[in-house]
């Protein structure tokens, strides 16, 4: 079972990846794979939120949808586990309550936020984000052309830059290609794929 609280008491090293991943594909895992391994983590988490903060959920998949592909992505896998802590919680999904309600039940852990050039050069919109950046270490993910912006220098010694591969497979890509009768077999795990159709996601109109 890849379903975790999120509580203990030993010292360990999380990964805590989060976003919408609608769908979660190859690009997800893959680069979650080569961060476990660069920075030696225990375990990564997935933490699909339930209503995105910065963005519109495009095709308005559910997040239980959302979190049941992940289940399905990972099944097997003992070192990535998926959460619903975002998609359970009444209050809106800023990572900043997530973060705190994590290390409020796991003092001892030593968490690591999983996010991309993109978003992290976006993350002085998020709440309280000078906390954050002063509560944990950021795991950023490389894409092409990417640089972190100036206002960052300060907290650098909480932001590590991952070695991950860039792999040109995007969420959008695969909702455009369902939407247009496409095959999306290889970006995304067969269990997902076949899930998809059997719920019949991403065939809604532009």
């Amino acid at each position: 079972m890849n379903q975790i609280r999120l509580e203990g008491e030993a010292h360990l090293k999380v990964g805590i990846f989060g976003g919408t991943f609608n769908p979660v594909h190859i690009g997800h895992l893959i680069n979650a794979q080569f961060i476990r391994e660069e920075f030696n983590l225990d375990f990564i988490v997935f933490i699909p939120t339930k209503y995105p903060v910065h963005k519109e959920l495009e095709d308005n998949v559910s997040a239980e949808h959302r979190y049941q592909m992940i289940r399905l992505a990972i099944e097997g896998v003992d070192y990535f586990k998926v959460s619903r802590l975002e998609i359970d919680r009444e209050k809106p999904s800023y990572t900043i309550y997530t973060v705190e309600e994590i290390l409020q039940k796991n003092p001892d852990w030593e968490l690591f936020f999983i996010i991309g050039y993109d978003a992290f050069n976006e993350i002085n919109t998020w709440k309280e984000w000078k906390r954050l950046l002063m509560t944990i270490d950021f795991i950023i993910m490389k894409r092409p052309g990417d640089v972190l912006h100036k206002r960052f220098n300060k907290y650098m010694s909480r932001i590590h830059c991952a070695k991950n591969p860039v792999i040109e497979v995007s969420s959008s890509i695969i909702r455009d290609r369902v939407r247009n009768g496409k095959s999306i077999k290889y970006l995304l795990p067969g269990r997902v794929e076949q899930y998809i159709y059997k719920h019949g996601l991403y065939k809604s109109e532009r």
